[in-house]
């Protein structure tokens, strides 16, 4: 079998409150912390082809190795997101997986007609959704992460892996702190 699609990673929903969201994930199966971003504008965001405005919250944690990404849209534009905060809200939205090269994967694999949403973030970082391509109707990101992004992930799960459930809630801000102390131990 070929893995060029990259193992599964995380698991994304489109919740109506990142922050309690978050705290529920915390309290049922001890997922966590999570780092939150309360606001992001995103310029770079195309729904069905079309450029689209999108702003929104984003909210990332770590059950054992399995990220775990919650988003709430923040603008009532026509996006996937607000589509799903109004038909399917809280309801697995997505799986994620890390791709090297974007573009030329979706040219391969002939899935350019598969493409839902695509954007890119302003740390860099590209991402497209397969609409309704994993079994069950999920969407299948694929993203290609910058080195930065994906040292941010990883340092999450560091970080996650000898959590002792304090402050569960943390601005996307506290990361490298938390790493620096994390490395000091």
């Amino acid at each position: 079998m070929s893995h060029e699609f990259g193992l599964i990673n995380q698991l994304g929903y489109i919740v109506q409150d990142v922050r309690a969201t978050a705290t529920e994930w915390v309290e049922r199966v001890g997922a966590g912390p999570f780092y939150i971003i309360d606001r992001i504008v995103q310029d770079q965001y195309y729904y069905r082809g079309v450029r689209t405005p999108l702003e929104m919250s984003l909210c990332f944690g770590y059950w054992g190795s399995m990220q775990i990404e919650l988003i709430t849209p923040l603008n009532q534009a026509d996006t996937l997101y607000t589509r799903a905060l109004r038909d399917t809200p809280g309801l697995l939205n997505h799986c994620a997986t890390y791709v090297d090269d974007l573009d030329a994967l979706l040219a391969k694999h002939r899935l350019q007609d598969r493409v839902i949403q695509s954007g890119h973030m302003p740390t860099g970082l590209k991402y497209v959704y397969l609409g309704d391509y994993l079994p069950g109707g999920q969407h299948l990101e694929l993203v290609q992460a910058t080195d930065q992004a994906k040292q941010a992930f990883g340092g999450m799960e560091k970080i996650a892996r000898g959590w002792d459930g304090s402050r569960p809630l943390r601005a996307m801000a506290e990361l490298g702190a938390d790493l620096a102390a994390l490395a000091g131990r």
